[in-house]
């Protein structure tokens, strides 16, 4: 079966994903106070009200693109593209582990287990779906093209924690070039599943 040019398109989003979350999100007119959504997970662990939105919310746009990444990698017909998106989709989530200091620090454990289970589900994707030859099924395909979609989650909690952040630097805080980075890596993602359900029906109408 012929892979779909949608393929390509896993990469680049799981590219934007991590420079999004590594980028400004609560933009602020100080440097020293804007936070990208890599700090916000840290952050709003210790933001007076921003408890209403758990933290680790705010990595699931890089377990989610780690998966994916792990996901394409059984769909790749070579050997080093395989490879290297698996490193890519590892490199991707492991942005997800807490600082080592805090590895111990009951308040990051849920993080830190998250990431690593997400760590270890990419190498069991990326090695068992491609010797199970099953990369090509529909729900393979939509699962590597859906996940980024999970980002909206984030980008939601974010409007919700923002209040709580103004109020702490008794200020306005905006949306970052990263939030917005991450919402077109979303926009991506819908883009793709949108392809392949009209791919899908168009299959049925031929058969």
């Amino acid at each position: 079966m012929k892979r779909s040019n949608l393929d390509a398109w896993t990469p680049v989003i799981g590219g934007a994903t991590v420079a999004g979350h590594l980028t400004a999100w609560a933009q602020h007119k100080t440097a020293a106070l804007t936070l990208t959504g890599h700090e916000l997970g840290e952050f709003t662990n210790f933001t007076p009200g921003a408890g209403v939105f758990a933290n680790e919310w705010f990595f699931l746009p890089v377990w989610a693109a780690g998966l994916a990444l792990g996901i394409a990698a059984a769909r790749a017909r070579r050997t080093g593209t395989r490879l290297g998106l698996a490193g890519f989709g590892l490199f991707t989530a492991q942005f997800g582990l807490p600082r080592y200091e805090r590895w111990t620090n009951p308040e990051f454990r849920a993080q830190l287990l998250i990431t690593i289970a997400v760590l270890v589900l990419i190498i069991l994707l990326a090695a068992g779906l491609s010797l199970l030859q099953r990369g090509d099924s529909l729900a393979v395909r939509l699962a590597a093209s859906g996940l980024p979609i999970l980002s909206a989650v984030p980008l939601a909690g974010y409007l919700v924690v923002r209040p709580f952040i103004e109020a702490l630097y008794r200020d306005a805080v905006g949306l970052g070039a990263g939030w917005w980075l991450t919402a077109c890596a979303i926009a991506g993602g819908v883009a793709q599943v949108v392809v392949i359900a009209r791919n899908v029906t168009r299959e049925d109408v031929t058969t």
